[in-house]
């Protein structure tokens, strides 16, 4: 069951920013409307959610409506409202009922259900964009907190040997496997499960657009998996914490390479 948590814009602060607040959230997607914000969480994140849908909604003095919906459904409405991203001529990601771009370098096919990361967000627009800025070929890579996989698929057209998605939601699991077998990858493994998952496993590039908390309390986590001169690019947090990021990854041997800002959204590269 997935509960829809509909949250009206406050008049004090732009929508846009307004929305971005809510990334910090574990949820399993975020849809901006017209008039309100649609926070979709499922059963595992109703409680921590919850409160801090409500602590915000006190602060911003808006009100918020929670109702549920059956997985069927929600697919369904996702699905009548995705629609393909282009990002230049480097990549197009376009559902299975969409036409085909023979235009750009790299076509990613995604069957647009209930998992986080379709393209359409900032953040994983700029992961996308900054990955063409590295050497993936023969890579052994980790896509943390991998959603649909499309960062995972894209890192196998871009070279990789190897690539983990690796994500906690079951529902974005068994997406992430069906959207693996949909662009007919063959060297990326989808995983099921938290960072210590990766404990012991090296890798030389490692995706993680997550959120501000997590990259803050799992750069060492992060920094151990990764190799020497190894690249880590990390997104999902908004450019006023970037600071934050910055210096609990320099506590790591991370140093910044390459920064970008999208809607006030940050995605840097770093390497160690």
């Amino acid at each position: 069951m997935t509960h829809i948590y509909t949250i009206s814009y406050p008049p004090t602060i732009d929508k846009e920013e307004f929305a971005g607040l809510f990334a910090v959230i574990d949820m399993d997607g975020i849809e901006e409307k017209e008039e309100n914000i649609d926070v979709y969480l499922n059963e595992s994140q109703v409680q921590e959610g919850e409160e801090y849908i409500a602590e915000i909604c006190k602060i911003y003095d808006v009100s918020f409506l929670k109702s549920e919906l059956e997985n069927k459904n929600w697919n369904e409405q996702w699905e009548r409202s995705f629609q393909p991203i282009l990002i230049d001529d480097f990549v197009h990601v376009r559902a299975t009922f969409h036409p085909a771009n023979i235009q750009v370098q790299h076509e990613i096919i995604i069957e647009p259900k209930m998992s986080f990361g379709t393209g359409h967000h900032p953040t994983t627009s700029q992961m996308m964009q900054n990955m063409r800025l590295l050497d993936f070929k023969e890579k052994n890579v980790l896509d943390c907190g991998s959603g649909t996989g499309i960062l995972a698929i894209l890192a196998e057209k871009l070279g990789a040997k190897t690539c983990i998605a690796l994500d906690n939601d079951e529902w974005c699991y068994h997406n992430c496997i069906e959207n693996i077998a949909l662009n007919q990858i063959n060297n990326v493994k989808a995983e099921i499960g938290g960072i210590e998952n990766i404990q012991g496993r090296t890798f030389d590039i490692i995706l993680a657009n997550i959120h501000r908390n997590f990259l803050l309390e799992n750069m060492s986590s992060l920094s151990n998996a990764l190799s020497d001169k190894g690249y880590l690019i990390v997104s999902g947090f908004y450019a006023a914490d970037a600071k934050l990021i910055l210096d609990k990854a320099l506590e790591h041997k991370l140093i910044a390479t390459y920064c970008t800002n999208m809607h006030d959204w940050n995605c840097i590269i770093l390497q160690k």
